[in-house]
Parts: structure tokens; C-alpha cells; sequence
């Protein structure tokens, strides 16, 4: 009887056990991400309390959550942007209207790779490299209304890199306090406007821009004396 016992106090435990590793794997598992293979708009609706993930054209990963509904748009260049995984978490006080545009560049607002910026409240000029830059426009009037965290992969290319935001008034790239968390360049806002990510200039790409304004320079000199020296040849 004491065996027997034992082997129902056994097998008891380890349905317990099994009952709770398959509810922390289902707690822990992530739907895996939308498939958008469409160019253009591609219209989208979250329920409360959810986070859904797309992705477009098996590239850029988008991901949304929020304690209340949100539907609209989302227009995503993933053929020029590639493989990027950006998020965000909104906190609302009322179901949202929510459109998101992502492209590579804003060249009208100047927004180009390889481009320098000197920033507000900074004593150092921030390079664009990231090749990702979002519009999030909401319904909502009053923006102190909303309370956002926007998050990004962090990788060998965008490390010490912080989110700005484009003042239309000041026409200028304003930067915000940015933080890495769990492998994520993160920042908080309750302003959406366009959001990028810049990345401060090293001392090595000075040294490089020097050295490449030198090498020019030398170079015109050289041909200028060749052509000196030729023409009293002749």
C-alpha cells in the first residue's frame, strides 16, 4: 500500500509540474509576427491589451501594444529599410486612431544617410546610418493624453545612439533621453512626430572625413603642378 502510495503521490507531482511548465511556456510563447507582403497601406486593428507584431515583405517587424484599441494604417518601404524591429507601447485614455509611415530617408527634412546633424543640447554632431524613420500621427488633439515608449534593435551599428524628433517649429532634430533595455535603444514621449535614431560621431570619423578633404586637396595639387610642368615642356 506504501508503494503504491508513493507512486500516486508521484505521478500527482509531476502533473503538477507539467501543468505549470506548459502554462509558463504558453505565458511566455509570442504569436509570431503578422505576414504583410503588400506594397502600399495596409490597414490594421489591435485589441486592447494585446501586442501584435508585422512584418513587411519578410523584413521590417513592427509591434504594437497598449491598454486600449487601436486601428489605422501602417505604410512600411521594407524593401529600402530591410531587416529593422521597432516597437511601441502606448498608454491611452480612449481607443486611437493611429497611423505609422516608415521609409529609409526625409530628404525633405533633410534626412539622408551619411548626413551630420548638430543637435539641440549637444556639443557633438549625430550621424544618420540607422535607415529607419517613422511618422506616427494619432486622432487625438491633446498629446499629453498619451504616454508612449519607443523601442528599436540595438546592434554594432547603432550603439550610444539616441531617438530625436523633428520640431517643425525650430526645424531641427531634437534628441530625447534614450536608454538600452533588454537589447533595445528605448526612449519615452508623449509626442509623436517623425522618430529617428542618430548616432554621434566618433573621433575616427573625423579622422576619416579629415583625411579625405587632405587626400583631395593633394590630389588637385599634384595635377595642378602636372599640368604646369607639361605645358612648359611644350
Amino acid at each position: 500500500m506504501k508503494k503504491i502510495n508513493k507512486i500516486l503521490i508521484g505521478i500527482f507531482t509531476f502533473a503538477i509540474l507539467f501543468t505549470l511548465f506548459n502554462v509558463n511556456t504558453v505565458l511566455a510563447a509570442l504569436d509570431p509576427p503578422i505576414p504583410v507582403n503588400q506594397s502600399g497601406i495596409y490597414p490594421y486593428r489591435i485589441e486592447a491589451h494585446n501586442k501584435t507584431s508585422y512584418q513587411f515583405q519578410n523584413k521590417t517587424q513592427l509591434t504594437i501594444q497598449a491598454n486600449v484599441t487601436i486601428e489605422g494604417y501602417i505604410d512600411c518601404d521594407a524593401l529600402s529599410i530591410g531587416g529593422k524591429e521597432f516597437e511601441t507601447e502606448i498608454v491611452a485614455d480612449g481607443d486611437l486612431q493611429m497611423n505609422m509611415t516608415c521609409t529609409r530617408e526625409e530628404a525633405q527634412l533633410g534626412l539622408q544617410l551619411g548626413n551630420t546633424y548638430r543637435v539641440r543640447n549637444r556639443n557633438q554632431n549625430l550621424s544618420y546610418q540607422e535607415g529607419f524613420c517613422i511618422q506616427i500621427q494619432t486622432n487625438k488633439s491633446d498629446q499629453e493624453q498619451i504616454q508612449a515608449k519607443l523601442k528599436i534593435k540595438s546592434n554594432k551599428g547603432n550603439q550610444g545612439g539616441t531617438w530625436v524628433y523633428w520640431d517643425p517649429t525650430d526645424q531641427e532634430w531634437v534628441p530625447v533621453q534614450t536608454t538600452e533595455v533588454e537589447g533595445n535603444l528605448v526612449c519615452e514621449t508623449n509626442h509623436f512626430s517623425y522618430w529617428t535614431i542618430l548616432i554621434p560621431e566618433t573621433d575616427d570619423d573625423s579622422i576619416s572625413a579629415f583625411l579625405g578633404v587632405e587626400l583631395i586637396i593633394g590630389i588637385s595639387v599634384i595635377a595642378v603642378v602636372l599640368v604646369v610642368y607639361l605645358k612648359k615642356r611644350k
